[in-house]
């Protein structure tokens, strides 16, 4: 049973504006799209593993958790609960050939031009988890021993210097490897693994990954500003009475402004004023900033001359 499914990972999003934004020569750029390959490949992996799971149906009860992030930075792509251990799986889905090390530890993937990148080991990520996880189960008294695995998305990656007792398994064998770990004998009854479920579920904290601009180390000034035309996505709009107008493809909008305040948030701060707003979006004026942002719901504060606007909740679009 899946109580809690996956998300699409709204940092990708924030990847793709931030992009947009950029200039074709910014020294930053090949950087930023280096990450968003890989988090389009991370999430890529996980759906693989969802669909290998999607007709898991062990002889034992069951729980999953998707996408899990807990206080501490504990951070799990899925999470397998039972009465008798818990299963972190960590996913990979990358490119070319891949060799564990230890000592100091790393991924090291190299790729079929010959080009070679080093990554957190996944055998260390799931571990950190692990022991994470120890104190939250310890705090609350459940007796469960905790077991990891690395996922590769795909039946053509590979892994070499795997340590001894390691799980590494392929996305299409994991139903088959989850069987082999039934315990004859729960530690737990039903109501206590559902327990343990609804309290991890009430500790997830959704990852905030922004505003990005700032860990990158990207000033202000290299971002372009503007409403972006949502049709062509190329030219910015100007704004004709209370309708956006793309000059390029002829569109016409009353809300392309949501999106490019949706970009501010994340790319450049948690917060925006009136000003700030006429800025970004090309108004001209404060007045009609500050009216456009008193139409969106977003979170007041400070007198009028130093008001700021930011998101109620964490930013996320769907």
């Amino acid at each position: 049973m899946i109580i809690k499914h996956r998300e699409k990972p709204i940092k990708i999003e924030g990847y793709e504006a931030l992009l947009r934004r950029m200039s074709l020569q910014h020294p930053m750029r090949n950087t930023i799209s280096d990450v968003l390959k890989g988090a389009q490949a991370g999430i890529g992996g996980e759906e693989r593993l969802d669909e290998m799971l999607e007709f898991f149906d062990p002889p034992y009860p069951h729980l999953f958790i998707h996408d899990l992030s807990l206080p501490e930075k504990i951070q799990i792509d899925t999470l397998l609960i039972t009465q008798s251990f818990l299963m972190i799986l960590e996913v990979k889905n990358m490119s070319g050939k891949l060799r564990l090390t230890t000592n100091p530890s790393g991924l090291h993937q190299t790729l079929a031009n010959g080009q070679e990148k080093t990554y957190k080991s996944p055998v260390v990520q799931a571990e950190t988890a692990k022991i994470k996880m120890e104190k939250v189960l310890k705090r609350f008294s459940y007796p469960l021993k905790i077991e990891t695995a690395i996922v590769l998305a795909y039946p053509s990656q590979t892994m070499e210097g795997v340590p001894p007792g390691v799980n590494v398994w392929k996305a299409d064998e994991v139903m088959v490897q989850l069987h082999r770990f039934q315990s004859t004998e729960p530690l737990i009854t039903l109501e206590q693994m559902n327990a343990i479920g609804q309290l991890l579920l009430s500790m997830h904290q959704p990852y905030q990954p922004f505003p990005l601009a700032p860990k990158f180390n990207i000033a202000f000034h290299e971002i372009e500003s503007g409403v972006f035309c949502e049709q062509c996505r190329v030219k910015k709009m100007n704004k004709i009475n209370r309708r956006w107008h793309c000059k390029t493809c002829n569109f016409f909008s009353g809300n392309a402004h949501l999106m490019a305040l949706d970009e501010w948030f994340m790319i450049y701060k948690s917060t925006i004023t009136a000003k700030e707003c006429m800025n970004f979006l090309g108004l001209r004026d404060s007045d009609t900033a500050r009216r456009i942002l008193k139409n969106v719901d977003l979170e007041e504060s400070g007198s009028r001359c130093f008001r700021t606007y930011q998101p109620k909740e964490n930013l996320k679009r769907q």
